[in-house]
């Protein structure tokens, strides 16, 4: 496990729902990590495992029955989501949620009003966001004109101004074709180098493959597994736990020889250069 700075800790957390037409949903139990600088983290789960309800609390949007959030030295549970927003930017699933204003530049400008940053500063923040996804030609635009998939990254876009330390992403690929998919990855990426970190929330076990360096795997509000995504495609009883599906590369690298491609291999490209490179072996020879 990485030794870098530490961004989130999560501390025995339990949370439940107090549901007015049935009983009490618990939906976290004693959850405890570590989220680090640096990181592209994976929180995976079946709908109704706990994802979104931890993410909530990485922030301060919900408090802990048990337990404890910090952000930094900050318990989340004696400050306001407000003050907690430099430092960990959350992106909900539906972009709709978060799109009010005449444009999309004024979008992406929203946020940092509220930070301390000069004229400036504030309009090269917006100008370099926009210019990340993709964005520069239309900024001028009604945000309401555009396809789900564009109204997406406008709000990634937004968050991403902000230059949190920690973004949380609910399903951020929703609506967007293979080329935006790209685009959003190589984003993070950057984003990431630059000594940020990164949650994504998604269903999709190939993107969280390709792209994460670790995977959160919650089922019925427990964290059942925390590690690099290899080790826990491998994991065959964690894996009919909680109801998730082995991505493609995964599963063909695992039923290949390992003298073709390591079994812990899930992401695409390690998949094609490691066959690649044993072919070439045994042409040479």
């Amino acid at each position: 496990m990485s030794q870098a700075e530490s961004l989130v800790v999560v501390d025995g957390v339990s949370f439940s729902y107090d549901r007015q037409d049935g009983p009490i949903q618990t939906a976290l139990d004693d959850v405890s990590l570590t989220i680090r600088r640096g990181e592209l983290i994976g929180l995976v789960g079946q709908n109704g495992s706990g994802k979104s309800t931890l993410a909530r609390h990485l922030n301060g949007l919900l408090l802990p029955d048990a337990g404890r959030v910090l952000v930094g030295d900050v318990d989340t549970r004696e400050t306001e989501p407000g003050r907690l927003a430099g430092t960990v930017g959350y992106v909900f699933q539906n972009p709709d949620h978060a799109l009010f204003l005449p444009t999309v530049r004024e979008e992406i400008a929203y946020g940092l009003q509220f930070q301390a940053l000069d004229e400036s500063e504030a309009a090269a923040r917006a100008s370099t966001a926009l210019a990340a996804f993709g964005l520069t030609q239309v900024a001028d635009k009604h945000p309401a004109s555009f396809g789900r998939g564009t109204r997406r990254l406008i709000v990634l876009a937004a968050a991403y101004a902000m230059a949190p330390a920690l973004l949380v992403l609910d399903e951020p690929t929703g609506g967007l074709d293979y080329r935006l998919t790209s685009r959003l990855v190589e984003t993070l990426r950057a984003y990431i180098a630059a000594g940020n970190s990164v949650v994504l929330i998604s269903h999709d076990m190939q993107l969280v493959a390709n792209t994460c360096d670790r995977v959160l795997a919650l089922s019925d509000g427990r964290l059942i597994a925390d590690g690099p995504p290899g080790r826990l495609f491998r994991d065959r009883d964690m894996l009919a736990s909680t109801g998730l599906n082995v991505p493609d590369v995964a599963r063909i690298a695992q039923a290949l020889p390992e003298t073709l491609v390591d079994p812990d291999t899930v992401a695409i490209d390690d998949f094609v250069e490691q066959f690649q490179r044993t072919v070439m072996k045994r042409e040479l020879r």
